[in-house]
């Protein structure tokens, strides 16, 4: 997801050549350089483009805690606007489920230190918490089918996170510098690791089932505990 957009201009220069260059006629034609500013775009990632990439526009509506958009007869939690140290997330907005908390949702909120999200959540969007620094708790529901990048990055007072058995992946750096962390549990046998920055977390154990394949990268870590 773009989140940022970085502006860049660059000037070509275009010589005109003319037949006849190095003329000694007393009118000689002399190439003229002209300059033509282009724009080019690039994104988070570095990838450059000659126009502004199209991004999805959403129709945000607001309750008294919550910005929300509602696609495909679901409903989105886009932003959280509320001043709750405990949050509760609705399972319906409008009398439609809710089931993505969406990408920087609740960033920087500083002051969050539990959330509890609904059953119906089925994905927990990009930096969807990044840098949430008091957020102690939270609760990973049965449904969620994706966790996306840099979901967790800097959650420092979160200690203990269980993955359930219908994650069927976590993007890079979901939880680095969760320097807090100390248990993370993975039900589904067959989640492969993308670079979460579990590396980076000392205290760190992980517990997964015997012989899975979390409990290889795991235990090649030096993190892992059967389950």
């Amino acid at each position: 997801m773009m989140k940022k957009m970085v502006l860049l201009s660059v000037l070509l220069a275009f010589a005109a050549a003319a037949s006849g260059c190095g003329s000694t006629g007393g009118d000689a034609d002399v190439p003229q350089e002209t300059t033509e500013a282009v724009t080019y775009f690039v994104d988070e990632d570095g990838n450059l483009y000659s126009e502004m990439p199209t991004v999805p526009t959403r129709d945000i509506q607001e309750t008294a805690d919550f910005e929300y958009t509602i696609e495909d007869g679901r409903a989105l939690i886009t932003k959280y606007t509320g001043n709750d140290a405990d949050v509760v997330i609705p399972d319906t907005v409008e009398g439609v489920p809710v089931t993505e908390i969406s990408y920087y949702a609740f960033e920087a909120k500083y002051d969050v230190r539990s959330v509890k999200v609904p059953e119906t959540v089925t994905l927990i969007g990009e930096c969807a918490f990044m840098d949430c620094s008091s957020l102690e708790e939270i609760n990973i529901p049965e449904a969620v089918t994706g966790i996306d990048r840099g979901a967790f990055v800097a959650c420092t007072s979160l200690k203990e996170v269980t993955i359930p058995k219908n994650v069927a992946y976590i993007r890079e750096e979901a939880f680095t510098a969760c320097e807090g962390m100390t248990s993370l549990r993975i039900q589904n046998p067959d989640l492969g690791y993308e670079n979460w920055g579990l590396e980076e977390l000392p205290a760190l154990t992980v517990y997964a089932p015997a012989g899975s394949k979390a409990a290889q990268w795991a235990d090649a870590m030096g993190k892992y505990q059967p389950m």
